[in-house]
């Protein structure tokens, strides 16, 4: 089993304190696809993993596909494998209680109720064999939008959804797992993978990104990180039984650091950072 990322910034403070220590501490072999260009996208982590993941994988490898600089793991490979076997599907993505970045029209969109206690897929944790993963990416190199009558609909009525979302990847895979179900699983019951992100039962896409403009603007100060904070304190008071700890958004992320520095992460979390900051090593790094 290999774990691969994409990374632009190998000093990032959380690939460097917290996922590839973590990686480390529980026996898994972290991959660092380097990108080396300035601009970055989230669909160019698609293309990269068509290019490149059957370069450093075999096609029948099992790997997990995770963000860089949000996740971190607590549990090694045994317990992933066994999450895993669950499973029908032969690929699996982490679940998240939200509807993002959709809201109302992603939750239409799904044929039954919420399943599990996290209904929605999360695109900060896949597993799969690395020949499924590479397929879906180049089978689905644009999002299928045009398959969807619903987005037709609304698209012809003037809400412009595909201009509006195009730029997430979360977005693209939500398309991609409706339409391939026997191909794609989420991870309802985090037995993998558990996210972390703000709660938003009703996914308002402006409200979301004045927080995240409050947020940037003002900082720790701003009413948003506050509230997020204390709300990500009061979570991670119970321990997770999940291997992949995704902290999902530029605040939740922001404030894991804080509880770092200030030594607020409680004791089922000190795996990921007990050997402290681990720099990527160039045995690690595939430049591409």
């Amino acid at each position: 089993m290999k774990i691969i990322t994409v990374a632009t910034d190998l000093t990032h403070p959380f690939l460097v304190r917290l996922l590839n220590p973590s990686c480390e501490a529980v026996d898994l072999e972290l991959v660092v696809l380097h990108p080396e260009q300035s601009a970055y996208q989230f669909a160019d982590k698609r293309r990269m993993l068509a290019e490149q993941l059957l370069r450093v994988a075999a096609r029948d490898e099992l790997v997990v596909v995770t963000d860089a600089y949000d996740a971190l793991f607590i549990r090694g490979q045994r317990h992933i494998e066994a999450g895993y076997e669950r499973y029908d599907q032969p690929v699996v993505f982490s679940g998240e209680l939200n509807s993002w970045p959709l809201g109302p029209v992603g939750m239409a969109l799904h044929p039954g109720p919420p399943a599990g206690r996290y209904p929605y897929i999360n695109t900060g944790g896949l597993i799969g064999p690395a020949g499924d993963i590479h397929d879906l990416c180049v089978k689905y190199a644009k999002a299928p939008t045009d398959q969807f009558e619903l987005l037709v609909h609304l698209q012809a009525h003037g809400y412009r959804y595909h201009e509006q979302f195009s730029w997430s990847d979360q977005y693209h895979w939500t398309l991609v797992s409706l339409l391939e179900r026997e191909m794609v699983g989420i991870d309802h019951d985090a037995a993998m993978f558990e996210c972390f992100g703000p709660v938003i039962p009703d996914v308002v896409y402006s409200e979301v990104m004045r927080d995240v403009h409050d947020f940037a603007e003002r900082g720790v100060e701003s009413d948003a990180y506050q509230r997020e904070r204390d709300e990500l304190l009061a979570r991670l008071e119970v321990p997770s039984g999940a291997a992949h700890l995704h902290f999902a958004g530029s605040i939740t992320k922001a404030a894991t650091l804080e509880f770092l520095d200030t030594e607020q992460l409680p004791e089922w979390l000190s795996v990921a950072h007990a050997a402290g900051p681990t720099p990527v090593r160039p045995g690690q790094i595939v430049r591409i």
